[in-house]
């Protein structure tokens, strides 16, 4: 009989693009459920609670602060969550990237897509 490996090293393993992509997928939709949601719903009670809260969130958004990063890399990992969605949608319904090139450009294309948008977003944001 073969031995077989004691433990895993997920180190050893180098999955492939299209893997990695779902994976994150899984993973930023945890984050958008648990984190930014109940976040999202935080900043619509303190906006609609006075106008005095709404104007201090207004000022903890608009200035450079570690709550105003927090929230950028929210919607960060909110938009990457629904593009890998798009890109889901596009490879079970239309059949389009469900090769083995197909499923690696198309994730290189929406990391890429995702990186493009988030930093003129939040160079739009910050100038």
């Amino acid at each position: 009989m073969q031995e077989r490996p004691v433990y895993l090293d997920l180190t050893k393993i180098r999955l492939p693009m299209s893997a990695f992509s779902s994976i994150t997928h899984r993973l930023s939709g945890m984050y958008v459920f648990f984190i930014t949601l109940p976040m999202m719903l935080y900043m619509i009670d303190q906006s609609i609670s006075s106008k005095a809260s709404f104007e201090r969130l207004l000022i903890e958004i608009t200035s450079i602060s570690a709550f105003s990063i927090f929230i950028f890399l929210s919607i960060a990992i909110f938009w990457y969550h629904i593009l890998t969605g798009i890109r889901h949608l596009i490879m079970d319904f239309f059949h389009i990237g469900e090769s083995l090139n197909g499923s690696y450009y198309s994730s290189i294309f929406t990391i890429v897509l995702w990186i493009a948008t988030s930093l003129v977003f939040f160079g739009y944001l910050f100038i």
